[in-house]
């Protein structure tokens, strides 16, 4: 099924399953508007849950297009901060 819609994508990266073309440039236009976003931020911008946006945006990290870096504040965890590179 691949193989057949495979030249629909021609000049895009396969994405891994579950996650959708749509969504992932939404997701990178709004990091590219902002200079650094989280997660949740970049949630609330595109409409979409806080922990699809991270998948979204750890895919972009493992692709080499989104730097993330860790926020340390007083209590709790840090948060990952992301920006295109």
């Amino acid at each position: 099924m691949d193989a057949v819609f495979a030249p629909l994508r021609r000049g895009r990266e396969p994405l891994p399953k579950g996650l959708s073309q749509e969504t992932a440039d939404a997701v990178l236009t709004a990091l590219e508007a902002s200079v650094e976003l989280s997660a949740g931020e970049c949630a609330e911008h595109v409409g979409i849950s806080r922990v699809s946006a991270r998948r979204y945006l750890e895919h972009f990290v493992m692709r080499g297009a989104v730097v993330a870096r860790l926020q340390y504040g007083g209590a709790g965890r840090p948060e990952r901060r992301y920006q295109t590179v």
